[in-house]
């Protein structure tokens, strides 16, 4: 909207005919002062007459109306687009720490050591089966790419 204003004054100013006339004004050292009335103390007093350029034809005013819609139409694409890719990527950081969420949980239950999880040594101790380790690591595997999934997700525009 704020795009829209700002082209709708931006054409009023070019098609509208402006002139003023203003006084040019000079000092002892030679410094030049334009205002509305001559300058208590200067030199040099002009009256001058600034004339804007003719205004636009018909077909000009129209073209640059056109203009100025054609620019405010992309300028809301490309919001639009923003706003969908903000959209997007905040469900793509949703799905992720929820795939993070549960690889930990699984990862916290896959931690737990169960029945026959441990082998008994020929000494009367035991150890943990090779099972439960490579379970354990598959997990945390699991985890550590939900990770960078999320890290992902969070760095993406």
């Amino acid at each position: 909207m704020k795009t829209y204003a700002l082209f709708a004054s931006l054409l009023a100013i070019s098609v509208s005919p402006l002139s003023a006339e203003v006084i040019r004004s000079v000092d002892k050292d030679g410094n030049v002062t334009f205002s509305d009335a001559p300058v208590p103390g200067s030199v040099e007093s002009n009256r001058v007459v600034i004339d804007a350029p003719p205004a636009p034809t018909p077909q000009e005013a129209s073209e640059s109306e056109r203009q100025a819609q054609e620019m405010i139409q992309r300028a809301n694409r490309n919001q639009a687009e923003r706003d969908v890719q903000a959209d997007d990527r905040g469900a793509r950081i949703k799905a992720a720490q929820m795939d993070l969420d549960s690889a930990t949980a699984h990862l916290r239950e896959v931690q737990v050591v169960r029945a026959g999880d441990r082998q008994s040594l020929a000494n009367g101790g035991s150890r943990l089966r090779p099972e439960y380790l490579e379970r354990v690591q598959d997990a945390e595997q699991q985890v550590m790419d939900a990770q960078k999934k999320l890290n992902e997700a969070k760095l993406s525009r």
